[in-house]
């Protein structure tokens, strides 16, 4: 088991402070307002498990394991933990314009450990519908390249009428058998992992998205790569420091 503290340094955290929240509020109250009362540093644990197992990650006592999609060796030094709705702007932009910088520099090169927790917000239009499409892909093993379809077409499937003709579309660009995904969407079957994510979701105190635990530390909103930078390298700083 590799448990992280919820330690930054100093000036990370002034960094941060004056950052504008790029952020939705998954309630009606303002979004500043919903921030002060969100999630709170937790300690992580992760456990490094079997090749057929998914592998185990605990959120202070919350079991994270089977929840969500990883990229990452668990052995990495720095558990990056992203909580987000596919129809939230800001989630989008986080997704297209800032974890590929992350995945290439952190992800892949060991340092992190990545794990994306799709959940529903419960106001924004069809994301219920978008989220269930992009479990369904992941039944075919296509979650990943439909979930960026997904963000990439966001703007479109949110409009007025039934957006899975679109995320059908988008599927099929995925190469995913689309009448597989068309019964998978049908019978709601993937609507209890959802919920589950969700209550996970809603366990950890969030109130905006994205919402981001960096080994514990909570950090709100689509920030700039500069300023995930300075979170994740701040941890690695310490991870080493403890070592």
């Amino acid at each position: 088991m590799i448990l992280f503290g919820t330690l930054l340094l100093p000036r990370v955290v002034l960094a941060l402070s004056g950052a504008v929240l790029m952020a939705c509020a998954t309630e009606k109250a303002p979004e500043a307002e919903r921030a002060r009362d969100s999630l709170v540093a937790r300690p992580v644990a992760v456990v490094a498990s079997a090749a057929t197992k998914p592998r185990r990650v605990l959120v202070g006592g919350i079991d994270l394991t089977g929840i969500g999609y990883d990229r990452g060796s668990s052995s990495a030094p720095v558990v990056m933990i992203d909580l987000s709705d596919f129809a939230c702007p800001y989630c989008a932009e986080f997704s297209k314009e800032t974890y590929p910088a992350i995945e290439k520099e952190y992800v892949k090169t060991g340092k992190l450990f990545f794990k994306y927790v799709p959940f529903l917000v419960g106001s924004f239009p069809h994301s219920d519908e978008a989220t269930r499409a992009t479990e369904c892909a992941a039944d075919q093993g296509g979650f990943w390249p439909m979930m960026n379809l997904v963000y990439q077409g966001q703007r479109e499937w949110r409009k007025g009428g039934d957006p899975y003709p679109l995320l059908s579309r988008m599927a099929s660009t995925a190469g995913l058998d689309t009448a597989r995904l068309g019964v998978c969407f049908s019978s709601k079957g993937t609507d209890a992992r959802t919920a589950r994510a969700t209550k996970a979701a809603s366990e950890l105190g969030v109130r905006v998205t994205p919402s981001f635990l960096v080994n514990g530390r909570p950090i709100q909103g689509a920030l700039p790569l500069a300023d995930f930078r300075k979170v994740i390298d701040a941890a690695l700083m310490v991870s080493r420091a403890n070592k």
